[in-house]
């Protein structure tokens, strides 16, 4: 399938729908706020110390400005025919897509499109995506398990309803993991796994779903490709990983600002604990069906900081008042790391569109000069 995407994705139903998911993002923001003690929230944030929240915003610039870099080298090690700066464009618009759309599941099929309005073909841009996805997965799961050796600090002062949602999210975060590795690395079972589909396929209840078998099988071509990548290309890809690894500790560790923004008793010691507990917030709700994981990330940070506000205060906070802070501390983290990194990306996502536009005059004016 080498034709370029048709259709673009950014049709009137599709900014409706987007303008819907975010309007739902923000709703179940407030609503986990009006769990807490609102006033007190708001008590606590004219303490704030605006040096550390600076020093947390320009962690989490870091990470924008990192996360794109390894799509831009395995683009370049496939030496497409797309310059460096546009690959960085287009990977930076990956923020906005994922963060509106549930499951994160927007981010590609953007990208893929304005690859394809780049001249890059489909299956070019495919294996480029999905590559990176796989680098993605294996770095964030790995922070995640980091984040398994502090569990019992981290979970000390959870609600007990917390538990099992935090048990099914790594559960399934790892699972989908193994998945993918085990799809890339064995040819052998993806083709068992198809003759099943496709058996399943001939029964009378699994009919209608016939004609998905191909589709199932081009994802599994897609994923080998993929993986072939990785090989072929080792270098490459260890940069890819090595960037994807930084971008992601300054991710994790802006909260580590942003407790002593709240002048939270942390030390230099206990900055990769913080690290850890925020990638162990996420991943506990990163299978949530919502824009951003949107409530549940609130829910869970909430409970993930309480813990860690608690431990490293040695006493000097009472439970009652940890809810309170970790609210605090929720409120200004997710604002900065949702709600500020997607609005940076959708000023990309506008250049994007500002520049394939006038591309397009461009060779249209070209066209009709000769």
């Amino acid at each position: 399938m080498e034709n370029p995407v048709e259709h673009h994705p950014l049709s009137p139903k599709k900014i409706a729908l987007f303008l819907l998911y975010g309007l739902i993002a923000l709703c179940l923001f407030f609503t986990v706020l009006s769990f807490n003690d609102l006033p007190r929230i708001l008590e606590q944030l004219q303490t704030v110390d605006p040096t550390y929240v600076l020093i947390g915003v320009g962690m989490l610039l870091c990470y924008m400005a990192m996360y794109p870099l390894s799509l831009c080298i395995l683009t370049r090690a496939r030496r497409c025919p797309i310059s460096t700066k546009l690959t960085y464009s287009i990977a930076m618009t990956e923020f906005f897509f994922n963060g509106i759309t549930p499951l994160a599941t927007g981010g590609q099929p953007f990208q893929a499109h304005s690859y394809s309005r780049a001249k890059v073909k489909l299956s070019e841009s495919t294996g480029l995506l999905l590559t990176n996805l796989i680098i993605y997965m294996v770095v964030t799961t790995a922070y995640s398990l980091l984040g398994l050796f502090f569990f019992d600090t981290l979970t000390a002062d959870v609600d007990p309803v917390w538990i099992p949602i935090i048990i099914v999210g790594y559960a399934l975060n790892f699972m989908m993991m193994v998945i993918m590795i085990a799809l890339g690395a064995s040819k052998g079972l993806c083709r068992w796994l198809l003759k099943v589909i496709r058996r399943v396929c001939t029964w009378r209840l699994f009919r209608p779903f016939a004609s998905k078998a191909d589709g199932v099988q081009t994802y599994f071509e897609q994923v080998q490709d993929a993986f072939s990548d990785l090989v072929r290309h080792k270098r490459a890809c260890a940069l890819a990983f090595l960037t994807k690894i930084a971008s992601f500790a300054f991710f994790y560790g802006s909260t580590y600002f942003i407790l002593l923004s709240l002048h939270i008793p942390v030390n230099p010691s206990h900055f990769f604990l913080v690290l850890c507990g925020t990638s162990f917030a996420i991943t506990a709700v990163g299978f949530i069906p919502t824009p951003g994981a949107s409530g549940g990330v609130e829910g869970s940070a909430s409970q993930v900081f309480k813990s860690i506000i608690l431990f490293v205060s040695a006493g000097t906070l009472t439970v009652g008042d940890a809810p309170t802070v970790a609210a605090g501390v929720m409120l200004i983290w997710r604002l900065l790391s949702y709600y500020l990194v997607m609005a940076i990306s959708l000023c990309f996502v506008i250049g994007n569109e500002l520049y394939f536009a006038r591309s397009k005059k461009h060779r249209t004016s070209q066209t009709s000069g000769h």
